[in-house]
């Protein structure tokens, strides 16, 4: 089907074009080329807009867009609620950190100085009870013993003879006994050599021992003087009673596993 001339297309010229009149008006172009020209947006310096500077300008767009329609008094408050709200958990967080890493280095260092403390106080009890004890045996040698100095040495009799039956029901029990008996030949065999050594030792030394012997048997006379010096009661006291009872006890668990099972 042919076409009119009216809907054939028409090459018109568009663009600047040579004129011979200088003081001609300049070229315009047309309105929709014009119009899009204006769109067109231009980055710092006149340059194009790059792809990034487009996202956040049209980010800028949505942002200020956004607030002009919430133009409420109750968005406006959320909004600064919402930052004040950040702004203070980030505060509380790092706060929370700092206090727990305070915390952390206070205990270690308590617990470090309250271990070296509690140890220095067990030592120097231990030393105080210790004179005690010796003040208590020599005002005894010396009959010159308190009441409570007798308490005390009773107590300390009565805690050697707990320790003795512990360790003499330690000594009966199957497994001790099975190793005395397989490695207690071992403790007695000696190297004849040790033995000429010991003997040697023994003879250097023989001087000290009969100094100890004799400080220990005069020691021993010293008691025996203050025993018979000391008024005899005419019944035992609750600290004879306890002893008794405590080696009563330490006597009836120191029967053996086969008394047990026999029912003997």
């Amino acid at each position: 089907m042919s076409r009119s001339a009216a809907d054939a297309t028409r090459f018109t010229a568009t663009g600047p074009y040579a004129s011979s009149k200088p003081g001609g008006t300049p070229y315009k172009l047309p309105s929709f080329m014009a119009e899009s020209k204006k769109n067109t947006a231009q980055g710092s310096g006149g340059r194009p807009e790059t792809p990034k500077e487009k996202v956040e300008r049209l980010r800028a767009q949505a942002r200020a867009a956004r607030l002009a329609q919430s133009t409420t008094r109750v968005d406006q408050f959320i909004d600064v609620g919402r930052r004040f709200a950040n702004k203070a958990h980030k505060v509380m967080v790092y706060s929370l950190i700092t206090a727990s890493g305070i915390c952390g280095v206070l205990t270690v260092y308590s617990m470090v100085s309250l271990t070296l403390y509690n140890r220095r106080q067990r030592v120097l009890w231990i030393e105080r009870e210790m004179q005690k004890l010796q003040d208590a045996k020599a005002a005894y040698a010396s009959g010159l013993a308190t009441p409570e100095q007798l308490e005390l040495i009773k107590n300390e009799e009565i805690g050697e003879i707990m320790k003795r039956k512990k360790e003499e029901a330690k000594a009966e029990r199957p497994w001790n006994r099975a190793k005395e008996y397989l490695f207690g030949g071992l403790k007695q065999d000696e190297n004849p050599s040790d033995l000429s050594s010991k003997v040697d030792g023994a003879a250097d030394n023989k001087v000290g021992v009969l100094e100890a012997l004799n400080a220990k048997a005069a020691e021993d006379s010293k008691l025996r003087t203050a025993t018979e010096t000391a008024p005899t009661p005419a019944q035992p006291g609750q600290l004879d009673v306890l002893a008794e009872n405590v080696g009563n006890a330490a006597k009836q668990s120191t029967q053996s596993w086969k008394s047990w099972f026999f029912g003997r």
